[in-house]
This record gives C-alpha cells, sequence and structure tokens, in this order.
C-alpha cells in the first residue's frame, strides 16, 4: 500500500506538473493575445478615425457643393448655407471658432476707438474755432446790459399821463375796457338777461 500511495503521488505530481505547464503555456497565448488585440484596436481605431475623417471632410464638401448648387441666385439661402458652415466648422474648430469671434471684437473696439477719435477731434476743433472770451466779448456784454437797464430806467421816470393808462395796484399795466349797462345803447337780442 505505501508503494501504491507513492505512485499514485507520482502521478499527481506529474499531473500538477502538467496542468501548471499548461496553464503557465495558456497565460503566455493569453497575454499575447491581448497585447495582439491591443495593437490591432489602436490601428483600427487610427484607421477607423482617418476614414472617419475623410468620410466628414467629403460629406461635408458634397453637402456644400449640393447646398451651393441649389443656392445659386439666393442671397438668403447663401447666407443660411455660410451660416450652417460657419456654425459647423465652430463645432469641430473650437479654437478657430475663439480666434475668429476676437477678430471680430477687435474690429469692433478699432471702430469705437475710431468714431471716439473723431468725436473728439470735433470737440477740440470747435473749442479752437469758437470765438474767445475776452476782453472784446466782455465789453459788448457790458454795453448790452448797459442799454437794456438805460430803457428800463426811461420807462419808470416817463410821468403817468404819458406812459398811458395807470398801473393797477398788483403793478400789472393792464387797460380796462368800460361794460355797457344799457344805458341807451343798441341792444343786442342774443345777450338780453332772462326775464
Amino acid at each position: 500500500m505505501f508503494f501504491h500511495r507513492s505512485r499514485t503521488k507520482r502521478a499527481r505530481d506529474a499531473l500538477a506538473e502538467q496542468v501548471a505547464d499548461r496553464t503557465d503555456d495558456l497565460a503566455t497565448a493569453l497575454e499575447a493575445a491581448r497585447e495582439a488585440i491591443a495593437r490591432a484596436s489602436t490601428a483600427a481605431g487610427r484607421k477607423g478615425a482617418e476614414l472617419g475623417k475623410e468620410a466628414a471632410v467629403k460629406g461635408r464638401r458634397a453637402r456644400r457643393r449640393r447646398a451651393t448648387r441649389t443656392a445659386v441666385g439666393t442671397d438668403q439661402v447663401t447666407d443660411q448655407v455660410a451660416d450652417l458652415t460657419r456654425r459647423t466648422a465652430d463645432k469641430l474648430f473650437p479654437e478657430r471658432a475663439r480666434q475668429r469671434r476676437e477678430a471680430g471684437r477687435r474690429r469692433r473696439r478699432r471702430r469705437l476707438v475710431g468714431v471716439a477719435g473723431l468725436l473728439g477731434l470735433g470737440v477740440v476743433a470747435g473749442w479752437l474755432t469758437a470765438p474767445r472770451r475776452g476782453a472784446d466779448t466782455r465789453q459788448a456784454l457790458k454795453d448790452q446790459a448797459a442799454k437794456a437797464s438805460e430803457k428800463g430806467w426811461e420807462r419808470v421816470a416817463e410821468p403817468p399821463e404819458a406812459a398811458g393808462p395807470t398801473p393797477l395796484a398788483g403793478g400789472q399795466g393792464a387797460e380796462v375796457t368800460p361794460i355797457h349797462q344799457g344805458d341807451g345803447g343798441p341792444a343786442d337780442p342774443g345777450r338780453t338777461p332772462p326775464g
């Protein structure tokens, strides 16, 4: 029995060794297969991406050609096509879209600076060409004020008979019109009081 055990033990050990060898071989083959699959998928991904880009470019060109052919002669459709092309280009190339927006901002800033500069030049030119308030201008204003005050004093200094109607108590110089009381004058039938 003892001998029999050792023979079974040896058979078991040999079998375990064979299984281990086969397992190692399978593990090595599995690793090699994984590496081959990874390389193949990377290559296929690159090739697929290249083909996808080519197909996308060809599709965009074909769509543009078709859209341009149908849009010949109509400005509105051409503008729509240009807008759609710009939008798709913006989505595909966000960097270019950002650069285009920055260029537009720069153009608007330049226009604004130009308009502000022209406005500033106009103000400066107005100041330079406007008459200066010097001694001559001050003298002319004093003369006008003196004439106006002399006329005002002449009116006050005139006697009341020569001035016209007498001013009222409130200082207003309005004329008073006498009202007819029906003392023999022609009576207007439309204005007779009821009675």
